[in-house]
């Protein structure tokens, strides 16, 4: 098997468009979405397609497991590209609300990663590459629950860039934006 890359959130935009670039370009790409019609869809493209929903925390880890085991525990590269934006005023937004975007923008990046390190550590490497925003750096208005996700996805990624790098693992960020 050549090189192989666990790419989130593939039903469009970014994920979509890198799964099937990667694929072009040789690798072994596992794109993931949320839906059923998606994931068959990413099938018809050729695309291997496996479910994922970030804030289920048993999602996480068959996606993770699926992964291993089809590639006998060699991951080159995860992308976490799958999210979504929350908007609404600070003030109006319940904990429920704001807990809901932290679940589907960090902490399941946060798990899925944290599940497909030990590979990359035996196999000699890797790269990590999270899809934050600029609104990580810089907030926008009405969008608080969405920046916030964003600047922890930040912090957290710098940290363990710093931890991984020892291990040959690379941390990058990207920082789309309007």
């Amino acid at each position: 098997m050549g090189r192989t890359i666990l790419i989130t959130g593939c039903s469009s935009g970014i994920g979509r468009a890198c799964a099937l670039g990667l694929k072009e370009r040789g690798w072994k790409v596992f794109a993931t979405a949320r839906t059923a019609e998606d994931i068959e869809e990413l099938k018809s493209l050729g695309l291997t397609s496996l479910h994922l929903d970030y804030a289920d925390e048993e999602s996480v880890k068959l996606c993770a497991d699926e992964v291993l085991m089809r590639t006998g525990g060699k991951l080159d590269a995860l992308f976490n590209n799958g999210a979504y934006g929350q908007p609404g005023a600070v003030e109006d937004l319940t904990r429920e609300v704001l807990r809901a975007q932290f679940e589907a923008n960090l902490f399941g990046w946060h798990d899925l990663t944290r599940r497909l390190i030990p590979a990359m550590r035996v196999n000699g490497g890797g790269r990590i590459v999270q899809n934050s925003s600029v609104l990580g750096f810089v907030a926008m208005k009405w969008r608080g629950a969405y920046n916030a996700s964003k600047f922890a996805l930040e912090g957290l990624s710098d940290t363990l860039r710093l931890e991984l790098r020892p291990f040959n693992i690379h941390v990058s960020i990207i920082e789309p934006g309007p």
